[in-house]
Order: C-alpha cells, then structure tokens, then sequence
C-alpha cells in the first residue's frame, strides 16, 4: 500500500477507521498514521505513549496529540522525533517548568535521532521556557532554539561553545523581518576574532551551517573547508553559486586543478553539482557529463529535488552539447532509450522532438514524463500527445494520470480537452511533487472535474491541498462541514481574505463539538483563521491569550 498514490492510502486508512473511530491509534498501521484527520485524535479514550510513539505523524497530528502524550509519558527521552515536533505553550502550560524543561531538553540533536523540526513560534516558547536555566549547556536544546537565544547571556569565555552548537542550525527557519542572521555573525566575528573576508579553517569548522548565509566575498575568500559547510545548505544564491566556483575554479582546493578533473571530481563535490552553472560543466567530457548525470539525477528524483532545481541542473550541465539539424541525428528514441536514467541527456529540443514518435511516446508515457523536466521538452510531448488523429475526444483518463510535471506546461486551452472525471486523476494532477500549478490552471482542472457532477469532499479536499485557493469563494461556500472536519490540514496561506473567510465559516461549524477545549479547536482552526477574528463573547476568545504565551 506504501507504494500506492497517496490518495488511496488516505481511502484506504479511512475505511481502517471507520470500523471503529474510537480505536484509531490501534487500527491504522504506523506508516499511514498521517492519514488520520486530526480531529480524530482529539479525544482518544486512553493514551497509549508506547503505540502512539511508533507512528508517523504529521505536525499538526504531533500538536493535537502532545497535551496528553506530555502528560502521560515517565520518560521523555523515549518521546519520537514524530510526537515531539507537537510541541507548544498551550499545550504544555499546565505541566510543570521542570517537566517542560525536560520536553525541552528531549527535542535537542542526538546521534542516530532524526532532528525534531519546530516552527519559529516554538522554538522562541522553548527558549522563554528555559532562559533562565543556568544548568542547560548549548548542546542540551535544540540547535534552531539557539537561534533565538539572547547573547547578551553567554560569557565570552563560552561564546565559542555557544556558536559551534549553532553551527548545527536551520537559520531559514528565522523570519527575514527579525534581522537576525546578520546580527548572529556580527556577533560571531567579535567572539571569533573574524575581520575581512577571509576565514579560517577553524572558524569555518565552528561556524558550521551560518556559512549558508554569507555573502560570496566569504565563500570565494575562505579556507576551502568552507565547501564542505556548504553542502548542507538547503539553497544557494546565484551570487554564492558564483563565490564556489571561483574558489573551486583557483585549484587550491581539495579538488585540484580543473585541467584534471574527472567523474569522481563530481562524485566527490555532493550536492554541490546540482547548483553549477554552465563554465563549471564545461570542463568535462560529454561522456563524463552523461555517466554523471544518469547516478546523480537518480538520486536526486528519489529524494524529491523540486523539479525546479532538475530543470536548471539539466538546462547548465547540456548546454553546449548541441549541433542543429533538421533531422534525427542522434538516434530515434526507443523504449530502451528511456529506460537509460540519463534520457533525454544529449538530445536538445530539436532532436527530441525529430527523434520521437508518438508512438514510442504513448507506450512509454510515464517513463517519460518521470524523466524530462525542461519544458520546452514538455511542450513537445503535449504537442505530440494533443494530435487530433491520436485522441479525438481529447486526452484520456489513463494518459492524464502519466502527464506528472508535464502537465504544468498546459494552458487552459490544453486543460478544456482532458477527461478528469475520477479522484485518481485530480489526485495525480494535483501532486505537489510535479510543481506548482498557476491558479488559473489549478481552477481550470478542478473546475473541469466539478461539472461532470463530482463534488469536494473530503478525498478531494486532501487531494487539492492548497490549490483549494484558486476556486471562486461561490465554490468553496458549497463545500460541507462534515468534509472539511474529516480532512488533512489545508495550506490555506495562498488565499485571499474573501476565501479564507469562507472557509473559516465553514470550519467552525465542522469543530463546534470541541468549543468546549479552547486549545484544541484553535489547533484545529488555526489554519482556516487568516484574518479572522473570533469574537470575544464566544468560549473561544481565550485562545488567544493562551496560545505561545
């Protein structure tokens, strides 16, 4: 079942649930336990920590869930990464400090853990929790709480310590309004003894992950150990792209003069690759680029690169490759071509289009569009797969389903000519994992399944996750309670006020049950607020002054 879309693993836990929704947390196996609306998880007639710290949860699943798991538990330390990512103020304000220090304490890096990932607003009710804690060392919380830890209260003599446990940091996980991450290295330079823009091996070592945030003058100045920091950044800037190839460029590395780079160069510099431009791939083989490419590319779809990034890897690392012609020159493309995990490596647009039939195309679908990212390349299998002689009455259920990113090439001319009748197909559609839809698109699909009588339930509303915002307010005023109760948690901050208010209208009424439990609906209505505000004479005007106080 795991390896089934997700839609049907969501069909196929609810019908686990509804053979009995008092014994959710016993019945649905732990790998699809992120499955289970949240409002399900609410009232659970006895707390299991053992069974309930075995499952996979998703954070707002974890949020509902760690009032009375952080209740019930003896041990903390034996708390999942899972249940812990729940932590909040609300849900902890009733427990000791002690206790809460100790829940604190449970969420820092530990060997063979998965990191805890926390939001900005529980990493700031974390550190208020134990700022006045002088037994806490830096390497006892949380790494990303140290990001709002205030430095007025380390010592010099500890200043040091201090920022080598920050080095293990998310700094993106800081709001940009707060200023900080210029701040932390202004801090860092003064406790480092860093001036100019050269830093040394060991202040690289003690920085750590802050190195993301650095302007390139660091990145192409600096020891080369600096390379190594970077490959743990979650992005990289243009400019900073630039800043290590100028550093790698000058020979003085641990990967030598360029004049003698090979394919274990490549295989050496990790992620590093995916973020270089066309002067770096330039200095290699075609054959070597190829070879390259086929491994690396394989590694990053398993691990779900955005599509964006493979784009500009394919785009950088094939530029110079092509000589134009009129026709196939490179060789027709065949099944056995596709199956090669470097397709369409070596063949520009021209040639692909020239070398493909559409025969070839159909009976590989899938294969393909798993592998081509660049559009212009998409737009050629749209073009191919849009000839009147080969579907008549416009593309099939069977090939929609296949079209993965390609289908964000289509316009709404494009869209207008696809059957989507089934949940499958809106569900494959709307995978997050393809790309983004504009929301002209996103109405043009969901719309498009809407008039042939399907209506949005709760499969639905999991499946369309935030391009909910793209619909007409008249359309989401149409969605029922029930269904919006027995849903996932929707990414609704794409939304205008007009829709979020709508939505909110509906929500209360789907969470009426749980008036009763300030924190809990607030968890569970928070995403669908926006804007709006509850008013002050209903039960629920005290969450606000209870939550992440």
């Amino acid at each position: 079942i795991l390896t089934t879309p997700a839609i049907l693993q969501a069909i196929f836990t609810y019908k686990i649930i509804s053979v009995d929704k008092t014994k959710v947390v016993q019945n649905v196996p732990d790998a699809l336990a992120a499955y289970v609306p949240p409002v399900l998880l609410t009232n659970l007639k006895s707390v299991d920590v053992t069974l309930i710290n075995k499952k996979s949860w998703s954070q707002q699943q974890a949020t509902v869930l760690f009032g009375a798991v952080s209740k019930s538990t003896v041990d903390t330390e034996m708390l999942s990464e899972s249940v812990l990512q729940g932590f909040t103020c609300s849900s902890v304000k009733t427990l000791s400090l002690g206790r809460v220090k100790q829940l604190v304490k449970a969420c820092r890096p530990r060997t063979g853990r998965k990191k805890v990932v926390l939001k900005e607003s529980q990493l700031t009710c974390m550190y208020n929790a134990v700022k006045y804690d002088t037994t806490l060392s830096f390497t006892d919380v949380p790494s990303d709480m140290l990001l709002y830890y205030s430095y007025d209260k380390v010592p010099k003599v500890n200043c040091r310590s201090y920022f080598s446990a920050l080095g293990s940091a998310d700094f993106s996980v800081l709001s940009s309004v707060l200023n900080k991450q210029s701040v932390l290295f202004s801090n860092a330079q003064n406790c480092l003894g860093i001036s100019g823009f050269k830093l040394s091996k060991d202040q690289v070592g003690v920085l750590g992950n802050m190195i993301c945030t650095l302007n390139p003058s660091y990145i192409q100045n600096s020891d080369p150990l600096i390379l190594e920091n970077l490959k743990n950044c979650g992005d990289l800037s243009d400019a900073q792209v630039t800043a290590i190839q100028t550093l790698i460029f000058s020979g003085n590395t641990q990967y030598g003069n360029p004049s003698a780079w090979n394919l274990q160069t490549l295989q050496k510099l990790g992620i590093l690759p995916l973020y270089f431009k066309q002067d770096f791939w330039a200095k290699f083989s075609f054959s070597v680029r190829k070879r390259y490419y086929r491994s690396f590319m394989l590694s990053l779809r398993k691990n779900k690169t955005p599509k964006w990034k493979l784009r500009r890897l394919f785009r950088s690392s094939t530029a110079t490759d092509y000589k134009h012609s009129a026709d196939c020159t490179v060789g027709n493309i065949t099944a056995v071509t596709i199956a090669d995990d470097s397709f369409p490596y070596g063949y520009d647009s021209i040639q692909f289009d020239l070398c493909l039939d559409v025969t070839v195309l159909n009976e590989n679908l899938a294969s393909v569009t798993e592998k081509v990212v660049d559009e212009s390349y998409q737009m050629i299998i749209l073009d191919k797969l849009n000839q009147v002689s080969l579907y008549p009455s416009g593309l099939p259920e069977s090939v929609v389903q296949l079209l993965g990113s390609t289908s964000r090439v289509a316009n709404v001319s494009d869209i207008s000519k696809w059957n989507i009748t089934t949940i499958d197909t809106l569900s494959s559609l709307m995978n997050p994992d393809d790309g983004d839809w504009t929301s002209e698109q996103s109405k043009a699909v969901i719309t498009k399944y809407l008039k042939v009588g399907n209506t949005l339930g709760t499969d639905e509303f999991n499946a369309i996750g935030s391009n909910l915002c793209s619909l007409d307010v008249s359309v989401l005023q149409t969605i029922n309670a029930v269904n919006v109760e027995n849903a996932l948690t929707l990414d609704v901050s794409s939304c205008s006020i007009g829709q979020k208010s709508a939505l909110y209208n509906i929500t209360k009424h789907s969470f009426n049950s749980l008036l009763s439990d300030p924190t809990t609906f607030y968890f569970l209505i928070s995403p669908y607020l926006g804007n709006k505000k509850i008013h002050k004479n209903r039960p629920t005007y005290t969450i606000f002054f209870t939550f992440c106080v």
